[in-house]
Formats: C-alpha cells, structure tokens, sequence
C-alpha cells in the first residue's frame, strides 16, 4: 500500500505528486497553484476558487485529497515551501520556438529538480524494506512495459550482478505466465510511471493471488498498481517534451534502481563482491581496445 511520502511543507512537490490521480477539476486547480503560488497564498478560499475558474469546494477537496486538512493549512504550508524554495524562473516550460541550448539547458534543470524531488520522497524505511525483500527472494519477477520496460531490463542487469534469481518480462502473455508460477517468498516487481499500466497491474494482482510479495515503482501513490502492491516506491518527475513527464521519470525510476542496487551490494558485500568482480572482468574481456 501508499501513502504520499512527501512533507506537509514541500506543498509543490505534493501537488505535483498527486496530479494524476485527481479529477479535471482538482488537476485544473492544482496546475493553477502551481503556476501562479506567489499570488495564491494572498488568496481567501473564495478569491482562489474564482481565479482559477473552479468551484469553493474544489478547493477543499484538493486540500484535502492532497493531505492537508483544508485550504487554510494548504496555504500556510504554500507559504513557508515559498520560502525555502522560491518558484522557477517563468519561460521554463519547453517551447517550439525554444534553441537548442535552451532545450539542453531546461531538460537538464527538470531532470536534476526531478532528481533532487525524488531524494526527498524516498523514505529510507522503505528504501530498506524493499532491499532486505529483493536480497531474501527466493524469485524475482518484474514486469513492464513500454518506457518501462527499458527499466525492468536494467535492474536485471544489475540484480543479475548481485546473483540474484531475476527476471524480466514486457509480453502480456508471459506476464501473466510468470505470475500465476510465483509462490510464498518470491517477489513480483511492477513499473509502471501513470501505475495503471493494465497488463502490469494484472500481473501484480496475479503474484498477490499466487502468494508472492509485490512491490510497485511509481510516479502515481494512489494509481491502481500503488494500490494493490505491498510496497510501493514513489518517485518526482517534472513535464518536459510534448507535456509529458515520462521522460525525467524514468529518470527517477533508473536512480531508484541503482540505490537499491547499491543497498543490497554493501549489505552483502562478503557474498556479491566476487560476483561483481566476475562480471565485469567478463565485460572487460570482451571490449574492443583499438
């Protein structure tokens, strides 16, 4: 299960955490805060509603559905995250007419905000629980597809390094294959950035059936695959290309795996070392030095 794992204070960040999985409305309302917070902490509830077009209750729900008790907690917290963290410079947003520095350099400041977001979201507790259920799986399975996938391939890679018992599947067929062969001490990984990636969401509920741990890396704590999975890992990524956030998130998915990878690595260092060492001495074998 998930919970949003972002403090009270950072009010932007938890914004943009939830947005997937709040109405048109509360969405309309959120992106409306988020683009215009200098003036919406001066606002009364009813001042806020009218400026962006939406109704009081909104406002309410947003607060609430975003952790918050009401708007009026909303807009203290609003306040202080202003503070500490003053908003980005306007004309962040990608254009058409933008140049190629300029692309360069906003893609680079939304991946390392997303990356420095996503710092702040990953509680360590949770970093630990994941790690020990990977180390202690008697099989790993993980699932995903699409942008996804690419992810599931390199925390295979990596875990394989580890000698850990992994695999990795993007077909729906043999998901569900995998799955329904998962027992009691096996883990099933799903990722997925929206968390409502049909195929993958079945293959985790076919783990859960089948008596496996799941675990969800996501970008959305109360999608579907968030849900349903014993552990969830959420992650920050900030529109880019085509107003879409994939790309920064997967960003973040590949920065999660390399920190579970090197949990697990020192917590087992005696043991996964000379495994290590081993498959990189075979890489190095095969590299062409001229």
């Amino acid at each position: 299960m998930s919970d949003i794992l972002v403090p009270l204070e950072k009010v932007r960040l938890r914004l943009e955490t939830v947005r997937s999985s709040l109405t048109p409305t509360e969405r309309k309302l959120a992106d409306y805060i988020l683009s215009h917070a200098d003036s919406a902490i001066h606002c009364t509830i009813s001042e806020l509603a009218a400026a962006a077009e939406v109704s009081v209750a909104t406002v309410t729900r947003l607060a609430q559905n975003s952790g918050y008790s009401g708007f009026s907690q909303l807009r203290v917290w609003l306040a202080k995250d202003l503070v500490l963290i003053p908003p980005p410079a306007s004309g962040e947003a990608l254009n058409v007419s933008d140049e190629v520095g300029v692309i360069r350099d906003k893609l680079v400041a939304a991946t390392t905000q997303s990356m420095t977001d996503t710092q702040k979201m990953l509680n360590i507790d949770a970093l630990l629980a994941a790690a020990q259920s990977i180390a202690q799986a008697g099989r790993i399975d993980i699932y995903g597809i699409g942008g996804s996938a690419t992810v599931c391939i390199d925390i295979r890679h990596k875990f394989l390094k580890l000698g850990l018992p992994v695999a990795c599947y993007s077909d729906n067929d043999l998901m569900m294959i995998s799955s329904a062969g998962l027992k009691s001490g096996d883990l099933a990984m799903g990722i997925s950035h929206t968390g409502r990636s049909e195929p993958v969401v079945a293959a985790i509920s076919s783990a859960a059936q089948a008596g496996a741990r799941t675990m969800a890396m996501t970008h959305d704590p109360f999608s579907p695959l968030a849900r349903i999975a014993d552990l969830t890992l959420t992650y920050s990524a900030k529109t880019t290309v085509f107003s879409s956030d994939s790309m920064t998130g997967r960003l973040s998915q590949l920065m999660i795996t390399d920190i579970l990878y090197t949990i697990i690595g020192y917590s087992h260092f005696e043991r996964v070392s000379p495994l290590v060492h081993k498959a990189d001495s075979q890489a190095i074998k095969r590299r062409i030095n001229r």
